[in-house]
């Protein structure tokens, strides 16, 4: 009994896309066949995940960066909320200095404020210093005398002492007492007594009484204001 010929071996299949299945047997091209498609299926239906996955990414990354980005309406008084919580949560002191930004309505408000306590302190200084020379005129007047007066009140203050009249008078003592400091010289002053009035110790002849000084003779006005102790 003869064995009657295979008429499906070596058998080649070219797909559409170009690809060349070769097998023994027809069955096994088609297996081969239906692994392929299902191994693209598979690949496709990975790729969609992935590109789905990726497009939900996207669109989360969108709206963070569009709500990042959103400006709403300042207040009016220019403050922005949303700039100043940003600010808070990423440098409290940044978010610190733009409240001052806005309360002050400039752009470096540190600056500013120490621009400003310097200018308090120069004119607090200008005000016991004239206060101070006002109560001391003996102090020296040149400006050596103001240096070492000037360089004892900051020693002081360093030391704890508060910059007030007080303090400068410490500081003056001080220097006197170290002879440090020597107060001037002052010329006195005699200021004249008045005049004593006509009328005596009351200041104030009567009518009457001035009528008759009008009347007297040069002798009797004499005698009269000897009288009143005007003459010797």
């Amino acid at each position: 009994m003869s064995t009657p010929a295979n008429p499906t071996t070596g058998i080649e299949l070219k797909l559409n896309n170009g690809q060349v299945i070769k097998a023994e047997s027809i069955e096994e091209a088609l297996k081969t066949a239906v692994k392929m498609v299902e191994d693209s299926t598979s690949y496709a239906r990975e790729t969609n995940k992935k590109l789905e996955d990726l497009q939900g990414q996207f669109s989360v990354v969108q709206a963070q960066v569009a709500a990042a980005t959103a400006r709403k309406e300042p207040s009016a008084n220019g403050f922005d909320k949303d700039r100043y919580y940003q600010l808070l949560h990423d440098d409290p002191l940044a978010a610190a200095n733009y409240v001052d930004q806005v309360r002050y309505g400039v752009e470096d408000p540190v600056r500013y404020l120490q621009t400003m306590d310097t200018k308090l302190s120069a004119l607090e200084g200008s005000s016991l210093a004239a206060g101070f020379q006002a109560a001391h005129p003996e102090f020296p007047s040149d400006e050596d005398s103001a240096r070492t007066m000037t360089a004892r009140v900051i020693e002081l203050t360093r030391q704890g002492h508060p910059a007030d009249f007080a303090t400068m008078e410490l500081a003056w003592s001080q220097l006197v007492t170290e002879d440090k400091l020597k107060p001037m010289e002052l010329e006195e002053t005699h200021e004249e007594p008045p005049p004593p009035s006509p009328g005596g110790a009351g200041g104030v002849i009567p009518d009457a009484e001035l009528q008759k000084v009008e009347k007297m003779t040069d002798a009797e006005l004499q005698a009269y204001l000897r009288s009143k102790g005007m003459l010797g």
